[in-house]
C-alpha cells in the first residue's frame, strides 16, 4: 500500500530581494486562497511577520484542517466575490454584521450591547462613551449572556446590585443606562456632528508638545489616524518602518490588521524615533489632555482621526481611505462618520 507523502512544511524565513524583504504565505493561510508575497523595509518586520505565521501554521490554522467540501464551497465563494472586490472573509463579516443587526428577540445582552454601541460610538461624547463601556462590568458575565427577551426590569436591578450597586439612585442611574441598550435607543441629540481640525488647531497641537516623543505621538494621530482610545497605547515603534505602519490584530481595535502608508509630513514629524519600545510617552494622558485643551478640542475624542479620514479621502480615494482606516470594502462608516468637506489639493497639502 502506498504512503501518501506529507505535504512540505511552508518556509516563513524573510528572504532579501530587490523590493525589500520577502515573506511568501501559502495559499492556505490567505484570504485570497492564492499564494501572497509581502515585503517589508528592514528584516525585523519580516521576521516578527514569520514569527507569527509559524505559530498560525502550528496551531492548525491553515487549509489542511479544512473538510474537502467546505474547501470547495470557499473555492467556489471565492470566484463569485471576484468581481466584487472582496474576500471571503470580509463578505462572511458583512453578512453577520447584517443577521446580527436583524435579529431580534433571539439576541443576547452581549449580541445588542455590541451592535448599539458600534452604531452610535461616533454621535456619544467621550464620557457618556465611557459609561457606556462599564456596562458590562456593572451587570456581570451571566448576564451579558442573557437573552434579550427574557430580561426584565427586575432581573436588571438584581444584576447591577448583584455586581456593586448598593444604594438605590446608583442602581436607578444604571438600570437607566442598560434599558437604553435593551431598546437601542439612539441618543442622537446628545452630540453634535463630528468635526475636522483646522491647520490652526493641528499646528497648536504640535506646538504644545514639551518632548519629542510627545510631538511623535500627536503626528500619529494626526497624520497616521491611529485611533486615540487603545490603538496609540498598544503600537510599538518596531511596528512603523520606513514607508508604512502596521497596525497588527492585536494591536487593531477591531482585531484585523492594516498598513497605513507614512506620506511626506508624517516622515518628516517622525523623524528620529526610536526604533523599539511603547509609542506614547510616560504620563501621557494628563500631557494630550493639556495639549488637546490647548488645541481647543479638549471635548471633542475623536477629532484627529475625523481630520485624517477627510483629507485622506480627498487625496487619495474612497479605497485607499478604507485601507488605511481599517475598513472592509463593504462598509459605509467612512461615509457615515469620517467624511467632511474637503478639497482635493486641500487633501494633498495636508499630508506634504
Amino acid at each position: 500500500m502506498a504512503v501518501k507523502a506529507m505535504p512540505k512544511r511552508p518556509n516563513f524565513t524573510p528572504i532579501e530581494t530587490a523590493s525589500g524583504w520577502m515573506v511568501s504565505i501559502p495559499a492556505n493561510m490567505t484570504g485570497t486562497g492564492k499564494r501572497e508575497r509581502r515585503f517589508f523595509e528592514d528584516d525585523k518586520q519580516a521576521a516578527k511577520l514569520g514569527k507569527r505565521l509559524r505559530a498560525e501554521y502550528a496551531s492548525g490554522m491553515r487549509g489542511g484542517v479544512i473538510d474537502a467540501g467546505l474547501a470547495r464551497m470557499a473555492a467556489d465563494a471565492s470566484k463569485l466575490l471576484e468581481t466584487c472586490g472582496l474576500s471571503i472573509l470580509e463578505a462572511a463579516r458583512i453578512v453577520a454584521k447584517q443577521f446580527a443587526e436583524a435579529k431580534g428577540p433571539d439576541e443576547t445582552f452581549r449580541e445588542r450591547f455590541d451592535r448599539f454601541t458600534r452604531a452610535n460610538e461616533m454621535r456619544w461624547s467621550a464620557r457618556y462613551r465611557s459609561d457606556m463601556e462599564k456596562i458590562p462590568r456593572w451587570v456581570g458575565s451571566a448576564f451579558m449572556a442573557t437573552q434579550c427577551a427574557v430580561i426584565g426590569d427586575a432581573a436588571i436591578e438584581a444584576a447591577l446590585r448583584a455586581n456593586g450597586a448598593t444604594s438605590p439612585e446608583t442602581v436607578k442611574a444604571r438600570r437607566a443606562q442598560v434599558v437604553a441598550i435593551m431598546a437601542a435607543k439612539d441618543k442622537r441629540g446628545r452630540v453634535a456632528p463630528p468635526e475636522i481640525m483646522t491647520v490652526k488647531q493641528c499646528a497648536a497641537m504640535l506646538r504644545a508638545c514639551q518632548s519629542l516623543a510627545e510631538r511623535h505621538a500627536v503626528a500619529l494621530l494626526l497624520f497616521a489616524g491611529i485611533r486615540p482610545d487603545g490603538e496609540l497605547g498598544r503600537l510599538d515603534w518596531s511596528d512603523v518602518g520606513a514607508d508604512h505602519i502596521t497596525i497588527h490584530p492585536e494591536t487593531s481595535k477591531t482585531g484585523t490588521d492594516r498598513h497605513i502608508p507614512i506620506k511626506p509630513r508624517l516622515a518628516r514629524l517622525l523623524k528620529g524615533h526610536p526604533t523599539a519600545g511603547p509609542v506614547i510617552p510616560p504620563n501621557w494622558q494628563r500631557r494630550i489632555q493639556a495639549i488637546r485643551k490647548t488645541a481647543g478640542i479638549a471635548s471633542k475624542q475623536d477629532i484627529t482621526r475625523h481630520t485624517f479620514a477627510s483629507h485622506y479621502l480627498a487625496a487619495w480615494g474612497e479605497d485607499a481611505t478604507k485601507q488605511a482606516m481599517g475598513h472592509t470594502q463593504g462598509s459605509t462608516t467612512l461615509f457615515r462618520h469620517y467624511r467632511r468637506a474637503v478639497l482635493d489639493a486641500a487633501g494633498l497639502k495636508y499630508f506634504r
